[in-house]
C-alpha cells in the first residue's frame, strides 16, 4: 500500500510540474503548490485503486481454493463409491 501511494504521489507530482512547465503565465510558486495538491489527490487515488485491486484478487484466489476443494471432494467420493452392481433381472435373458 506505502508504495502505491508513494508512486501514485510521484507520478501525479511529476506529471503536474510537467503540465506547469508548458504554461508559461505561471509562477514557480504555484507550480510547485499545485503539483503537490495533485501529488497528494494521485497518491490517494492509487490507494484506494490498490487496495480494491488487492481485495478483488483475494476474493478470486479463494474462490479459485473452494473450487478446487470441491473438485478434491468430488473425485475421492468417486473414487471411494463401489461400482454399482448390475441386477440380475439385466443380465439375465429368457
Amino acid at each position: 500500500m506505502k508504495l502505491m501511494m508513494i508512486s501514485g504521489g510521484f507520478f501525479g507530482f511529476v506529471m503536474s510540474i510537467g503540465f506547469g512547465l508548458n504554461q508559461e503565465d505561471i509562477s514557480w510558486p504555484a507550480v510547485i503548490g499545485r503539483a503537490c495538491v495533485v501529488a497528494l489527490i494521485a497518491g490517494w487515488l492509487l490507494r484506494w485503486w490498490s487496495f480494491i485491486w488487492l481485495q478483488s484478487l483475494q476474493v478470486a484466489n479463494q474462490q479459485r481454493w473452494e473450487t478446487a476443494k470441491l473438485e478434491a471432494k468430488r473425485r475421492a467420493a468417486a473414487e471411494a463409491s463401489p461400482a454399482p452392481a448390475q441386477s440380475i433381472a439385466a443380465t439375465h435373458k429368457p
